[in-house]
């Protein structure tokens, strides 16, 4: 049988790190490199927001989940008793990628303790994300049945379905809209909600207010 490798990989839009020396102290969860934002207008943030999402305030982690085989010919045609053409998994990595985009409303920026606070919560976002792709989505992918079926028993695939799901992009949207897509959105709602939310919301109020 085949040995597939899933190896998560995690990027970022604006690959330049944020200068923190020049903001209060900034707590920044382990494992996370602090990237600078993107400024947009709040207009634009709303827009980037997911429909369901009312609860911004300030800031924004967008995150984008690619599932990609790392070589074509990790796939052999194979020929069994018939004239039909199949497709076999070979083996290898499968990389799963998260991209990874923090977004701050104009204007948040000119109080550097709301800048800071906004940056320390969106921080926390960026460690779920890159928990979610690097600690979870390893094992739940591998446990997936197509997963199961075609790349760790290698059972063959017809030629319309590999061009559908493995060329093409419905493997990859099977595992995100089934794996990825539930659990991001259970972290985000965490976040974004509770006692956590409150004291969040309560703080960034209570500098626009001026109070210390």
């Amino acid at each position: 049988m085949p040995t597939v490798r899933f190896e998560p990989r995690v990027q970022y839009r604006n690959e330049l790190l944020l200068p923190l020396g020049l903001y209060p102290p900034i707590h920044v969860p382990p494992g996370v490199s602090v990237r600078a934002p993107f400024f947009v207008s709040a207009q634009e943030m709303f827009r980037l927001a997911p429909s369901q999402t009312i609860t911004v305030v300030g800031g924004l982690t967008k995150a984008d989940f690619t599932l990609r085989f790392a070589d074509p010919a990790q796939w052999r045609q194979v020929r069994s008793g018939g004239a039909a053409l199949r497709w076999q998994f070979q083996g290898g990595v499968v990389h799963l990628d998260v991209t990874l985009a923090l977004y701050v409303a104009e204007g948040f920026q000119r109080d550097a303790r709301v800048f800071a606070t906004i940056m320390e919560h969106e921080l926390l976002h960026v460690y779920d994300e890159i928990d979610l792709v690097t600690r979870y989505m390893p094992a739940q992918v591998l446990n997936d049945q197509y997963t199961q079926r075609y790349l760790v028993q290698g059972r063959e695939v017809d030629d319309s379905m590999f061009q559908r799901w493995f060329r093409g992009a419905g493997f990859e949207q099977w595992i995100r809209d089934g794996v990825w897509v539930p659990e991001h959105n259970r972290r985000a709602q965490v976040r974004d909600s509770g006692p956590e939310w409150v004291r969040y919301r309560e703080k960034i109020d209570a500098f626009m207010r001026g109070n210390p």
